[in-house]
């Protein structure tokens, strides 16, 4: 059986709705425990969180401070990988309008599409847009991948197990980068040409070609623009330093028993581990990813757990509200033109004219 074949369109659709339903069973389930979680957890932690708002009521300006350093490095990086395709200003809805998408599609498949539909409208292929977000993604998993390599590492073994982790990872990145370089498009060819076992059902059959398809588009945009795949680790990193100092900033602002450094690693582990998990948001895995990570750190569950939530309510709200003033902005701003064209109209040919007023077209 080869990689290409799949199953009959009746079984696709079967195999679509099936899942759908899981989907949305797994969605209540998931609901449902979220709000058993928040009437179980956030009386005991409030009285706690209320405290140290009311000692330092500017922790939440510098957390949303963090938070849109993180946004402006995310905003570069996708400026510079998009080549032309992106205004500064479409980078700024972009990526603002995929951050809230990803509060609703989790696994990162609503700031994807966002983005896919920016660069298409700046005049790139579909090809090249898929190109530039397998890129933007990838470089987002290898950061990540690192995050979560040194977070452990900080936590379970001190400073020595870090320089031996660092320099680990920078054999890799030697070694994996003359694979690249040298087999890329062996690898990718042999992956999508191999010959499944006949027992592989069709559906995992797709799933594995989608990966190689994948696994090939980053390969090639990595070869073709190397400056933009090094713009693209530089931004996912300024993104998570920026995140991850506002981290320790809630640590230190609750008095959450640990110091910036362990908040720092516990911050890279903890948001590793809970980009493995799809969940809208990572509402839940991202609170228990980084409790637990607190908790190796050395504090207690009762001390981490008002800081995170601190952590999450303006990460989560931050972007919400910056999304709802860009609305506001485009929605005055096509008011304004449209006024501004029917004065203009009433000047020139006088309210009697039979010609009616020439439209406007609302600001993208």
């Amino acid at each position: 059986m080869m990689i290409d074949d799949v199953d009959s369109p009746a079984r696709q659709a079967s195999a679509f709705q099936a899942g759908s339903r899981r989907r949305v069973i797994g969605l209540i389930v998931f609901g449902a425990v979220l709000v058993a979680a928040g009437v179980t957890v956030l009386p005991t932690c409030a009285p706690q969180l209320a405290g140290a708002l009311r000692d330092k009521p500017a922790a939440p300006l510098l957390l949303t401070a963090c938070w849109l350093l993180a946004a402006s490095a995310s905003v570069i990086g996708k400026k510079v990988v998009a080549a032309g395709h992106l205004t500064w200003r479409t980078a700024v809805t972009s990526h603002i309008g995929g951050t809230v998408a990803n509060r609703v599609v989790p696994a990162g498949l609503g700031a994807a599409g966002v983005f896919i539909a920016a660069l298409r409208r700046g005049g790139a292929t579909t090809t090249g847009a898929v190109g530039v977000v397998a890129l933007w993604a990838a470089a987002s998993g290898v950061i990540h991948a690192v995050g979560l390599v040194l977070g452990v590492a900080w936590l379970r073994g001190g400073g020595s197990a870090t320089v031996a982790a660092l320099l680990a990872i920078g054999a890799t990145i030697v070694i994996g980068r003359r694979v690249v370089t040298r087999y890329g498009t062996s690898v990718t060819m042999f992956l999508s040409r191999r010959r499944m076992p006949a027992a592989v059902s069709g559906a995992l059959t797709t799933r594995l070609r989608r990966i190689a398809s994948a696994v090939g588009e980053v390969v090639a945009a990595a070869r073709a623009r190397p400056g933009m795949a090094f713009a693209a680790l530089l931004a996912h990193l300024a993104a998570m330093s920026s995140l991850a100092m506002g981290f320790a900033t809630a640590s230190a602002v609750v008095g959450v028993p640990v110091t910036a450094t362990a908040s720092v690693a516990a911050y890279l582990a903890g948001t590793a581990l809970s980009a493995s998990t799809a969940t809208p948001a990572g509402i839940g895995s991202a609170e228990a990813a980084l409790v637990g990570a607190l908790v190796v750190a050395g504090a207690g569950v009762s001390e981490a757990l008002p800081a995170v939530l601190l952590f999450r309510a303006v990460t989560l709200l931050a972007p919400v509200v910056i999304a709802a003033l860009i609305a506001v902005s485009h929605l005055l701003s096509a008011m304004t033109r449209r006024a501004w064209s029917v004065a203009a109209w009433r000047t020139v040919d006088g309210p009697s004219a039979a010609s009616t007023p020439p439209s406007v077209d609302p600001v993208p």
